[in-house]
C-alpha cells in the first residue's frame, strides 16, 4: 500500500460550468479569440484522465478508494449552475459600468436571438448571437473614441407584453429609437444588426489567410426617402470592400409582398441593416467581421462630422 499527498483547488476539477452570455462576450474580448474555450476544454481532458488514474469520482471528489490515499481537501464553496440553456438567449450588457457620455453611435438588433454557429461553447452553455455582436462592435468603437451604445431592452419580452407577433419587431425597436433619441440628442447614426439565413460557402469569405463573416447590407425601397441610406450604404459598403476585399455581398434592395420594405430607414438617412454571416459562422468569424465593422465605421464618421 502507498500514500499519495496531492493538493489542488476543486475549481481545477469541477465539471464544466455555465457562465453568462454577458461572461462570454467580457471573455471574448479580453482574449480577442475564442481559443480560451478550447484551452479550458483541454485541461479537462487532462484533468479527467488524472481523475481516472486515480479513481476520483466527480461527484464526490474527495471520497477515496478503500483509504489507500491521503489528501487534503481545498474544494471551494462555488456552486454548479444546474440549469442548461436551450438556444440564444438575451444578453444583459456585460459592462454595465461602463457609462457614454453624448454618444453619436446607436446599436440595436430588431432580432436580438439571431444565432451563430455553437462551436466548442457548449462547455460554457453558451450559443453566440447578434447581440453579443453589438457589444462587441460598441467596445471596439469606444476604444477608436467613437462614443457608442447599445439597446439593451428585450424586444421578445416587449413583444409578449403586448401580445405581438415576431414580424412586430421592427415596431418595437422603432419605439426604442424614438426612446434612445430623445434621451441622446446626440446620436447620429442608428446600426440594425442582424445575421442572415444563407449557408457558410455563401456566409464567409477568406481574406489574407483569416476567415470573416461576410456582410450583407439591406436598403427598404418603400421608404420614400430610401435614396439618402442607399447613398450612406453605398458608401459603408465600398469602403469595407476597400479594406477587406471580398467581405461584403453588396447592397439587397428590397421592397414588395413578404417584406417589410422599410427597416425604420425612413428614422434616419444614417439608419444602416447589416447582415452579418449566417447560422454556421463561428464566433471566431463574427469577431473578425465586428473588428472590420468597427474599423470602417470610426474611419466613416470622422470623415462624415
Amino acid at each position: 500500500m502507498f500514500g499519495v499527498s496531492f493538493s489542488f483547488t476543486m475549481s481545477k476539477i469541477s465539471n464544466q460550468k455555465s457562465i453568462s452570455n454577458s461572461e462570454f462576450v467580457r471573455l471574448l474580448l479580453a482574449e480577442g479569440n475564442p481559443n480560451f474555450v478550447y484551452q479550458k476544454q483541454e485541461k479537462k481532458n487532462f484533468l479527467s484522465s488524472f481523475l481516472s488514474l486515480f479513481h476520483i469520482d466527480l461527484a464526490n471528489p474527495f471520497q477515496m478508494i478503500k483509504n489507500n490515499y491521503s489528501y487534503q481537501d481545498y474544494s471551494d464553496n462555488s456552486s454548479d449552475e444546474t440549469e442548461q440553456p436551450t438556444g440564444s438567449e438575451y444578453v444583459p450588457d456585460p459592462y454595465p459600468e461602463k457609462e457614454v457620455t453624448e454618444p453619436i453611435v446607436y446599436l440595436y438588433n430588431t432580432h436580438q436571438l439571431e444565432e451563430y454557429k455553437q462551436e466548442n461553447q457548449e462547455s460554457y452553455n453558451v450559443t453566440p448571437n447578434v447581440m453579443m455582436l453589438s457589444y462587441i462592435v460598441r467596445e471596439k468603437l469606444n476604444d477608436k473614441g467613437i462614443p457608442t451604445i447599445v439597446e439593451e431592452n428585450d424586444v421578445s419580452a416587449f413583444l409578449q407584453a403586448n401580445n405581438w407577433n415576431y414580424a412586430s419587431s421592427y415596431k418595437v425597436t422603432r419605439l426604442l429609437m424614438e426612446d434612445a433619441k430623445e434621451k441622446n440628442p446626440s446620436l447620429k447614426y442608428f446600426i440594425d444588426l442582424h445575421r442572415d439565413s444563407v449557408s457558410k460557402n455563401i456566409s464567409t469569405a477568406t481574406i489574407n489567410g483569416k476567415s470573416y463573416a461576410k456582410i450583407l447590407f439591406i436598403v427598404g425601397l418603400e421608404n420614400p426617402n430610401y435614396q439618402g441610406n442607399l447613398t450612406v450604404t453605398t458608401t459603408i459598403n465600398n469602403m469595407l470592400e476597400e479594406n477587406y476585399p471580398g467581405i461584403t455581398r453588396g447592397i439587397y434592395k428590397k421592397e414588395g409582398k413578404g417584406v417589410n420594405g422599410v427597416y425604420n430607414q425612413d428614422f434616419d438617412q444614417n439608419t444602416i441593416l447589416f447582415e452579418v454571416g449566417g447560422p454556421e459562422n463561428t464566433i471566431q468569424e463574427v469577431l473578425n467581421s465586428a473588428d472590420a465593422i468597427a474599423t470602417v465605421l470610426a474611419e466613416y464618421i470622422e470623415g462624415d462630422i
